[in-house]
Order: C-alpha cells, then structure tokens, then sequence
C-alpha cells in the first residue's frame, strides 16, 4: 500500500508539473507553447523540410504574434555541428514599448534543441515579438553563422502570415556578412511561454 501511495503521488506530480493548457492555476514556462506550434506549422506534412545547418548569415530572425496574455521566459536553440561559441539573442516587444525587452548572451548544445531561462518578456495577446539570434564577434569561417531553419520542399517562400493554434508567424528575415534575405525560411528559434 505504501509503494502505491509512493507512485500515486509521484504520478500526480507529473502531471501537474505539465502546462500544456491555458490554465492559469499551475503555470509553468511551457517549452512547448510555441515550439509546438513552429514545429507543426512547419512540419513536413505541410511541405517542409527541417535543415539542421542552413542560411550562412550572421542574423536570423522572425516576426511572431501569440495571442494569448503571459511572459516568455526561455529560449531554446541548437549550435550546429561547426560552431561551439555564442549568440546574442533578443527577444523584443515591438507593440508595447514599455514591456520588458531581452537581450543576453548563449552558448547551446550541438546535439539537441537546448531551452535556457531568460528575464521575462511580458507578453499582451496580439502584440508582435521580434526573436534573432546574431553570432558572435569572432567566428572563424562562415559555415559557423548557419542555423536550424524549416524551408519548404519545393523552394518556395512561406506563405506568411501562419497561424497555429494562438501563434502568428509573420514573417523571417536573415542577414549580415549579405542579405537581407527575407521570408525564404523559417529560424528555429524555440520560445517558452507561460500563459497568466
């Protein structure tokens, strides 16, 4: 009885722990809010292709609207093989001027999707976020800037604007050392979210 009672508990901490609703009595930073819905919008059953290494260029950066009150409180990306060093992120409010914008510096893990916390960016439902990562000062070779991007199979732009579920992907654009290349891809650039 003990060892069931042990494994109940251990059983509803799980769930509880887990914040894929919009329920805001157990809010956590949900890495999947938006991840979710870039890897669905994206997928391969809608004509994309998830290119680990892509898009040569110091600044990748796109444009998304969640509709939905709350924080962004990580970010979660992925080195390429190439390139061991860090980027600066920045995550801005452009339709509030006086949310809380961030900016900071991160190294990721070459070899999966790696979520860091970050000062909170205060989201309202219906206000667009800028998200970039640029390389750092210092990269060696230009297969060093590429990045986790999703391109359509047949070469063509994304249709922006695409919605999932409460997220609005507006647009992508990518630059330094060329460009601007805007809308050819989507960065795969993961936010965690957590709804209030």
């Amino acid at each position: 009885m003990k060892k069931s009672s042990i494994l109940l508990s251990f059983t509803l901490l799980f769930f509880i722990s887990c914040d894929n609703d919009n329920d805001p009595t157990n809010n956590i930073c949900d890495e999947n809010y938006v991840t979710s819905a870039l890897t669905t919008a994206f997928s391969t059953a809608n004509g994309y292709n998830d290119l680990a290494e892509w898009m040569d260029l110091e600044t990748h950066e796109y444009e998304i609207q969640i509709n939905a009150d709350g924080e962004i409180c990580s970010v979660g990306y992925q080195n390429p093989s190439t390139y061991t060093g860090g980027y600066t992120i920045e995550i801005i409010n452009n339709t509030n001027n006086s949310a809380t914008n961030y900016s900071g510096t991160h190294t990721f893990s070459q070899t999966a999707l790696d979520y860091q916390t970050i000062t909170p960016v205060i989201v309202t439902s219906g206000d667009y976020i800028t998200v970039k990562r640029t390389i750092l000062p210092g990269y060696t070779n230009l297969n060093q800037t590429v990045g986790r991007v999703l391109r359509k199979a047949d070469f063509t732009n994304p249709p922006y604007p695409i919605t999932q579920s409460n997220v609005v992907f507006s647009g992508s654009v990518f630059y330094g050392a060329g460009g601007p290349v805007p809308n050819i891809a989507q960065p795969y650039i993961a936010l965690g979210f957590k709804v209030n």
